[in-house]
């Protein structure tokens, strides 16, 4: 038996040498992991590029111009996380935030200032009625409406999911729910488009026109989400698939960013179902002595349970807007076929719309049309994403959706037991569908300890056993050396063989595999290394589904 475990070991080790030494060179360097990504060129010769539209649908839908490889994301860095980046910022998911940070997300103030706003722009974008206004300090926010049919809805949908995005490590502007005032005037040479397109001045009564389509409250005040100008210069949009040709820091591919495959996976459970360059905006900053393009999501009127201008339709989330199976047996049956989800209830929640959670099953959740990043998401991904969320805890949740400021208190319970029961689907789902061994560390004496996080939040039961086969690197070569035979241990810990730290090497690994009988994706190979420091031994790399 032990001839055999030493076999089975060697062969283990043998083949993640073959795959790991595929590329000749170093593996591992004196800065790895690196957690903030070096983007040092300038891009200040960036330019605006004009808005897809229509066009990206039909691309999409249709052609797919995406890179459909399979392969791993390729921004992340050797322990398999993804850096800071001017896409990303680990914030809840790697360090502990607190009710405070997350309920004030990416707020710096509090709103408009009082006193009167001057309309300074009427909006042309989007679908939901609004404008754009400076305050009495002289900051610009562009103000839009709840629709008559759901009051508070929109507004609401728009803040709870900002926080919630910017929690998990996106950009995000600043949105608050604020309350227009009384005193409202329209700065000199302000335009608005009649219906046929015609630019012309904007008067008091459009003004009139604009409010006659917004909820209004019982005491005569129009409640607004107000969205903060973003800071720097705006050079358009992103696409989910290819780089920005005009930005030299743009060269990973964004249809193999973690971070923009795993958007799916929040996505899913916000509901947010247009998630397409129309709602994305990058921006000139200064950084330093540089000028990058930061990326940001926006627009989550589409989120939860609102449509922006009425409730969410029961397609969202279940199907794109153009599916040629699905129509072709909707006209073969005469439209006798109905869909299962046109037959889920929804509560009589104006301020909700339509949101729930019993029909809802992750694996199954569709964008209103495909996202070619979505497209390329993969195991790791999803469970790099599910592991963010899980370190959203109910009190969390329950914060901030207390922002959104729901006036019926059963709107705000309902938010909440819904997001928790679809964030604990996510988690059954995809913090099982790969192997989900994490923080594995080393001991100076030789003593291995890491954890299951699919355990740690009970969306599973505890493994039966892990096997370990360790062995000795060569960083110059990427050469594997057995040492010992493979261990199976029952605990998530073990002692590394008394013969792999003799001489001291540099650096040293283990293959680790889950045994679970309901779970075969645990069995997938899971690869820790770890450089000498000294007398110490840190992480310098991880490689999940190698």
């Amino acid at each position: 038996m032990m001839r055999l475990r030493y076999v089975s070991s060697l062969v283990t080790v043998v083949l993640a040498s073959v795959l790991l030494s595929a590329a000749a060179g170093q593996k591992f360097y004196r800065d790895d992991p690196i957690w903030k990504d070096p983007e040092t060129q300038d891009a200040s010769g960036a330019i605006q590029t004009p808005p897809l539209g229509k066009y990206e649908f039909v691309q999409n839908t249709f052609k797919n111009p995406a890179d459909r490889t399979d392969k791993h994301a390729v921004n992340v860095n050797t322990v398999d996380e993804v850096p800071d980046s001017s896409w990303f910022t680990n914030r809840l998911g790697r360090q502990p935030w607190s009710i405070d940070q997350l309920v004030r997300g990416p707020d710096t103030g509090t709103g408009p200032a009082p006193g009167a706003w001057t309309i300074i722009e009427a909006k042309s974008e989007g679908v939901t009625p609004g404008f754009t206004i400076r305050d009495s300090a002289g900051d610009t926010y562009f103000i839009k409406f709840d629709p008559p049919s759901n009051p508070e809805m929109a507004s609401g949908a728009e803040v709870i999911a900002t926080k919630l995005f910017y929690a998990l490590g996106y950009h995000t502007p600043e949105n608050y729910i604020a309350t227009m005032p009384d005193a409202l005037s329209i700065a000199p040479g302000t335009v608005i488009e009649d219906e046929d397109g015609v630019e012309r001045p904007m008067e008091t009564g459009d003004i009139r026109i604009i409010l006659k389509k917004t909820a209004r409250r019982p005491d005569g005040s129009y409640r607004v989400l107000a969205s903060k100008l973003l800071p720097g210069k705006t050079v358009g949009r992103f696409r989910y698939w290819g780089t920005r040709s005009d930005d030299p820091n743009d060269i990973h591919p964004h249809e193999h960013r973690r971070e923009l495959r795993g958007l799916s996976v929040f996505a899913a459970w916000l509901n947010h179902d247009e998630v397409r360059s129309d709602n994305t905006f990058d921006v000139l900053v200064k950084e330093g002595d540089r000028t990058i393009i930061r990326h940001y999501l926006l627009d989550f009127g589409s989120a939860l349970g609102s449509g922006s201008t009425q409730a969410q339709s029961t397609r969202a989330g279940n199907e794109y807007v153009w599916e040629a199976r699905q129509t072709f047996i909707t006209m073969l049956t005469l439209g006798f076929y109905v869909r299962p989800w046109l037959k889920v209830d929804y509560p009589d929640l104006p301020a909700v719309g339509r949101f729930e959670s019993t029909y809802f099953q992750p694996e199954n959740w569709k964008a209103d049309a495909p996202n070619p990043a979505f497209r390329n998401v993969r195991s790791e991904d999803q469970f790099w994403a599910a592991r963010i969320m899980a370190a959203l805890s109910a009190e969390a949740v329950e914060a901030v959706v207390g922002t959104a400021q729901f006036t019926d208190p059963r709107a705000s319970a309902y938010v909440k037991k819904t997001l928790l029961e679809r964030k604990s689907k996510i988690l059954g789902l995809w913090l099982n569908g790969t192997n989900p061994v994490v923080n594995p560390a080393l001991s100076r004496s030789g003593s291995l300890s890491f954890q299951n996080a699919a355990v740690e939040v009970a969306a599973a039961n505890p493994a039966e056993g892990y096997t370990l086969a360790w062995s000795r690197f060569d960083n110059g070569t990427g050469t594997h050396t057995p040492v010992g035979p493979e261990q199976t241990v029952t605990a998530t810990a073990a002692d590394a063989p008394a013969d792999l730290l003799a001489n001291q090497p540099e650096y040293v690994a283990v293959t680790i595999r889950a045994l679970h009988p309901e779970r075969p994706a645990w069995k997938q190979p899971l690869i820790a290394y770890f450089r000498r420091t000294g007398e110490a031994w840190a992480l310098v790399g991880l490689e999940r589904n190698p």
